[in-house]
């Protein structure tokens, strides 16, 4: 017996743990921070933030601001519109000015009043002044035009008539002593020259009143 308890001493002497044992904690890691780490979870449903919508109306004054701001930038549209179609036209007129520009050819001739008439319709749409006009037609019915002015005197000495009567007949040089002369074709009407840019046209014989001399040739 004394050997059996000789030998249970023995084993419990072999056998015996520490009376506490930690496991061992990571290496690098501050001491207690394994002991105290926990595992948290988290339910999706929770984490999920709702979506809210803006709420509230736009106000007038936001409105008014934007309607204004397209309007304005609709009227700047128009207004760069508007400048490019005036370039254009401005273009199209010089082009058509050189294109129509007098190239020194003859007017047609012809004999008396009637062939002052031809010649200054066959001038239409050229560019020139008004006395050009006149210069040329009467050089086309072998009258010795020169560069002729604004004064009756000039075109009675040239051998024209005045013309005292109050009547107009077709192919009489109409003067207006000091801004314009044109050739009277009847019925109202008369051809003028340096008319609206230096067109030649076709428009009523007293735009500018009734002229100051009527001159007869034939």
């Amino acid at each position: 017996m004394a050997g059996a308890a000789v030998l249970s001493f023995g084993l419990v002497g072999t056998f015996s743990l520490p009376a506490y044992a930690t496991a061992p904690e990571p290496e690098g890691l501050p001491d207690g921070f394994a002991a105290a780490q926990t595992l948290q979870t988290v339910d999706a449903d929770d984490a999920v933030l709702p979506l809210v919508a803006p709420t509230g109306e736009v106000s007038a004054e936001a409105l008014e601001e934007e309607r204004r701001a397209e309007e304005a930038a609709e009227a700047e549209e128009a207004a760069a519109a508007a400048r490019a179609a005036e370039e254009q036209a401005a273009e199209g007129a010089a082009g058509q000015q050189a294109a129509q520009a007098f190239s020194g050819n003859d007017v047609p001739a012809g004999q008396g009043a009637q062939g002052i008439v031809s010649a200054a319709l066959a001038q239409l749409g050229q560019f020139q002044d008004c006395t050009a006009l006149v210069e040329r037609s009467l050089r086309a019915i072998g009258i010795p035009a020169g560069d002729l002015g604004t004064q009756v005197g000039e075109y009675t000495g040239l051998g024209g008539s005045l013309v005292t009567s109050g009547d107009y007949a077709p192919g009489d040089v109409l003067v207006w002593s000091g801004r314009h002369v044109a050739v009277y074709i009847g019925n109202g009407q008369a051809v003028h020259g340096g008319y609206g840019g230096n067109q030649t046209v076709v428009a009523g014989a007293f735009i500018d009143g009734a002229p100051d001399g009527v001159v007869r040739f034939g």
